[in-house]
């Protein structure tokens, strides 16, 4: 039985190493085609491939298998290559890869035609979706489903272009502009945009610079004419050295040129601007709800934007009026770069005996005497400007400003028993610098790089005397001098990411130092001797999502780490923006602001107001903070433009030195204001006509208030009424505005709250014709500032003089009276 069993198992043995057959490859660089080929001759294999596909892969093997399946694996693993069964047929395929979508982009450049400065903040619309150029002027966009892309582009001053471009990188777009210097070009059946634009995000306004020089006005301050014309910046009171937007206290808004701070010069009854209008190339006005990438203030913002000059051709312009000499030369350096060199001067005092005035005692026994006044002011500026453009739209400039203004009086009075005299006089010295580069790179990214310096030094100097006119006492007498540095420094990076179509991304960061110092004396004995420098350092970043065409979410992170305070401070802000029916916009804003860098307010002994610079240290002078709720609906179509835009802002950590009567101390406070602005704007033909009414009400309350309720701020108005129309003729330009004020509080005792309140009316007129000719072009104009010689009063334009216990002399620092102005403006 064994013997048997023994004889079955060698049966099997041998059926199974039979069934077990070994398949041997031998080649050398052989098409994979043709392997497989005598694979079937050879081995009886069955397939299905693409010849022509599997002929491109050489085999170099020499091996042995024992199975088809292992024969098959080892030849396509390494090979882009797949198989499967389909009975004893092997089907080999190619591995299926999923290949990215193309995306094509589109980036470029809005440039100006014939200068090719470029124009930064152009709005374009590309297939429907909207977005705006950064400083350099460049767009780029990106799309899976286009490489055909409908193009609309608009600046203000210049006509809209509506075109088609395809996907390509470097492209230039150029727009003309309405008010050109080349008398060949001509626009037929355009639209321009041309004073202003509203509506685009949430309190913002951009303005037009070339609408400024048709204005009534001396022509030196026609970009700061232009900004108290529109809704929301106080007008009335004409304000000298700073912006009021939307109630914000002194000091809280901030102007900037070419990416430094205008901190303020005097400018009194509106003369001279710390901006030549000759170099003003783009303004954007956000009062209140703006993102995290503006510096930190808590007030509004006005963004000047300069010049680069042309690359093509020189050129010199040259005004002067009965005030004022202003020139400027652009010279085209390598094709690639400009340089730019501006100056302006009085060539005379600008004031009178009678643009100061006395306005008598509060007691009325008094009686008006004879005052003698002696006024004497000057002012000068100088600008630099280099910049380099890069072929794929790089820009590189550096900006300089330097300037200095004097402003001093005496004034003489002789009262019933007492003479007061009385000399004032104040110096400014500003100046201002930007290092700037921005890239394009191929991707779309943007990035930016900045490095900016401004200063201020002022230095004040008050002399009084009241003596008894009978027995020659003095009565009593005043002696002080103050002198205010405030430095700021600031380093700043920040990329901008195009992630798709509907969503764009921005980060930075950078460094702020600050640097304040200031010496107050009263007869050569130093009380105030205050030197601080701190740095800061600020990151943000924004994302922007489109949903769909019509709504856009902007949300947005800054922090700020102020080492000084050992502490961080967080900035959420959201912002979203709904277009329907192509020509309606609604908008909603929220945010939190944070400000380092303040101005506190000190009230005198004689009730006098003065502002100094200071740091904020979270002690005496705290860290300023506010939120921002804004919204507004825009309507804009067939050249008809109208707006209204609803704010509340409440801000913390104000601070007022009071040095009056008994009280002596730092105190702080708080303040909230809200209101609206509603704005409205025709174009008819070549002429445009708008107006814009404020209603709004700015409160505060401070620690030393006897009642501890809020009251009227010093710069609250409830109502402004603005009125302004430019008529062009072809070569002569007619343009008119009307402003009327409710009027301010004007305390004469702040701790009662006792004050009045007088109006504001004003009618400014203008006439500018055109010259023209082949060699050079120019301007001969006539203004009238306070047509109809309104007795307005300025804002914070009061000094007061105590000559008694009971009695106080006002001199007044008169606000625009009639003024004539005639100016001449030739180009080259």
């Amino acid at each position: 039985m064994s013997r048997i069993a023994w004889i079955l198992f060698f049966i099997i043995l041998s059926s199974a190493s039979g069934l077990a057959q070994n398949y041997e490859l031998k080649c050398s660089d052989q098409p994979l085609n043709e392997v497989l080929i005598e694979l079937g001759k050879q081995y009886d294999f069955q397939f299905s491939f693409n010849d022509q596909l599997l002929s491109q892969y050489p085999i170099t093997i020499s091996r042995q298998f024992t199975s088809k399946h292992e024969v098959i694996a080892f030849l396509l693993k390494d090979l882009p290559l797949e198989f499967e069964t389909s009975g004893e047929v092997f089907i080999i395929f190619p591995v299926m890869i999923e290949l990215p979508p193309v995306i094509h982009r589109l980036s470029g450049q809005i440039m100006e035609i014939g200068s090719r400065e470029v124009l930064p903040f152009s709005h374009v619309l590309i297939n429907d979706f909207g977005t705006i150029t950064d400083l350099k002027g460049a767009f780029s966009y990106s799309s899976t489903t286009d490489s055909v892309f409908h193009v609309k582009a608009s600046h203000l001053g210049c006509y809209v272009l509506d075109t088609v471009l395809y996907a390509g990188v470097n492209q230039k777009v150029f727009l003309t502009p309405a008010v050109v210097g080349i008398p060949e070009i001509i626009v037929k059946n355009n639209i321009v945009e041309k004073s202003a634009q509203v509506g685009e995000s949430p309190g913002l306004i951009k303005l037009n610079p070339y609408i400024a020089n048709y204005l009534p006005g001396n022509g030196d301050n026609s970009v700061f004419n232009l900004l108290r014309l529109q809704p929301g910046i106080l007008a009335a009171g004409e304000q000298p050295n700073d912006l009021i937007i939307w109630g914000s206290p002194e000091g809280t808004s901030r102007v900037f040129f070419d990416g430094f701070t205008i901190w303020g010069l005097k400018n009194f009854n509106d003369n001279i601007s710390a901006v030549n209008p000759y170099l003003a190339k783009n303004v954007n006005v956000s009062k209140g709800g703006y993102g995290v990438t503006h510096e930190d203030v808590v007030g509004g913002i006005v963004n000047i934007t300069g010049k680069n000059g042309s690359t093509q051709q020189s050129g010199f312009n040259f005004f002067v009026n009965n005030q004022t000499v202003n020139g400027m030369v652009e010279l085209p350096l390598f094709k690639k770069s400009s340089l730019i060199l501006a100056f302006r001067k009085t060539y005379n005092n600008l004031f009178d005996e009678d643009d100061l005035k006395i306005f008598g005692s509060q007691n009325t026994d008094q009686g008006q005497m004879e005052t003698d006044i002696f006024p004497d002011y000057e002012f000068r500026d100088f600008n630099v400007k280099y910049a380099l453009h890069g072929d794929n739209g790089d820009l590189f400039y550096i900006s300089f400003l330097g300037a200095k203004d004097h402003f001093a009086y005496e004034a003489e009075r002789e009262l019933n028993n007492n003479s007061v005299l009385q000399s004032s006089q104040e110096d400014n010295t500003q100046s201002g610098a930007t290092i700037y580069y921005g890239k394009n790179w191929k991707s779309g990214t943007r990035s930016h790089f900045k490095m900016s310096y401004s200063a201020l030094k002022s230095a004040y100097d008050l002399n009084r005397e009241v003596e008894n006119r009978w027995n020659g006492r003095i009565r009593s007498k005043l002696d002080e001098h103050a002198d205010t540095d405030v430095e700021e420094f600031i380093t700043e990076a920040n990329n901008e990411w195009r992630l798709s179509d509907k969503h764009q991304f921005q980060a930075g960061m950078g460094i702020t130092q600050n640097t304040i110092r200031l010496v107050e004396d009263t007869f050569d004995v130093v009380y105030v001797d205050i030197q601080e420098k701190v740095n800061r350092l600020h990151l943000f970043t924004q994302d922007q999502f489109s949903l769909g065409s019509n709504v856009k979410l902007i949300g947005g992170l800054r922090f700020n780490y102020a080492p000084n305070l050992k502490k961080g401070f967080v900035d959420p802000r959201l912002s979203v923006n709904i277009r329907t029916l192509g020509y309606l916009k609604f908008n909603l804003a929220w945010g939190r602001y944070h400000q380092f860098l303040v101005k506190s307010s000190v009230l005198d002994e004689s009730g006098n107001y003065r502002y100094r610079w200071s740091i904020a240290n979270n002690e005496d002078i705290p860290v300023m903070t506010s939120m921002h709720w804004v919204g507004g609906v825009a309507w804009s179509r067939d050249k008809f433009t109208a707006s209204i835009d609803g704010y509340y802002k409440e801000t913390e950590g104000l601070t007022r030195y009071i040095r009056y009567w008994r009280i002596q101390d730092i105190f702080e406070g708080v303040s909230r204001s809200y209101g609206v602005d509603f704005f409205a704007k025709q174009d008819i033909g070549h002429h445009s006509v708008w107006a814009s009414y404020s209603l709004g009400k700015t409160e505060e309350l401070f620690s030393y208030f006897p009642e501890s309720d809020y009251r009227r701020a010093p710069q609250d108005q409830r109502h402004e009424f603005k009125l302004a129309g430019l008529v062009n003729l072809k070569y002569w330009h007619f343009s008119a505005n009307y402003v009327y004020g409710s009027g301010f509080p004007l305390y004469t005792n702040y701790l009662k709250q006792e004050y009045t309140e007088p109006d504001y009316n004003r009618v400014d007129a203008s006439l500018t014709y055109k010259l023209s000719s082949k060699k050079f072009m120019g301007e001969v104009g006539f203004s009238i500032l306070n047509l109809l010689d309104a007795n307005n009063v300025k804002y914070a334009s009061f000094t007061k003089v105590p000559i008694d216990q009971i009695n106080t002399v006002y001199i007044n620092s008169e606000s625009v009276g009639f003024t004539p102005l005639l100016y001449v403006k030739v180009g080259f």
